[in-house]
């Protein structure tokens, strides 16, 4: 270590030595103990970086970076009791409302996956993606007419998929015969 180097550390161990029981009974009168151990070493941290101000400054200026320390870390608590209480008062707000949307989409969402492929494509192109009709037929490849046609026919096959009861499964149960039943 070089001279310079060598007498820093030593007036900092000394501030330290002779201010910590001041400095840690300043934040603990102020914070919960975790918190102000927090404050305790953020403050010490502070002094280290600027230690020929904190030396020079003494238990005024180590008072002085706890209390602005202190000032944070309430300011972040206060911001983050904002934001949680928030995010319960739009909770209390929209739960309802966003089972319900969450079931509608569900619904669609099954409607979609039991339509054709064909359909899929044009359908999520055009409500998905925001594409114009016009937009679709390059995608496509084909005439801007017959994409329209296509989505108009997608439409119904969607709305028919949403009013009636799902497709069975693709593999029906075996049924059986009366005629195998009364033998």
């Amino acid at each position: 270590m070089r001279p310079a180097d060598d007498e820093r550390r030593h007036s900092f161990e000394a501030l330290y030595r002779a201010t910590l029981p001041a400095v840690r009974s300043y934040a603990r009168r102020r914070a919960a103990p975790d918190i102000a151990e927090d404050v305790v070493a953020s403050t010490f941290l502070t002094a280290w970086r600027r230690c020929d101000e904190a030396v020079a400054g003494g238990l005024p200026w180590l008072y002085r970076t706890a209390r602005f320390t202190l000032a944070n870390h309430q300011r972040t608590e206060r911001r983050q009791l904002r934001v949680a209480q928030r995010v319960v008062d739009t909770t209390e707000t929209t739960t309802p409302d966003a089972m319900a949307e969450t079931d509608e989409r569900s619904l669609v969402l099954d409607a979609i996956q039991r339509l054709g492929e064909d359909d899929r494509e044009i359908l999520q192109l055009v409500y998905w993606e925001h594409l114009t009709v016009k937009a679709v037929a390059v995608v496509l490849e084909c005439r801007p007419g017959t994409a329209a046609v296509r989505l108009h026919r997608a439409r119904g096959r969607l709305r028919d998929a949403l009013s009636g009861p799902p497709d069975p499964p693709p593999h029906p149960l075996p049924t059986t015969h009366i005629s195998e039943v009364t033998s």
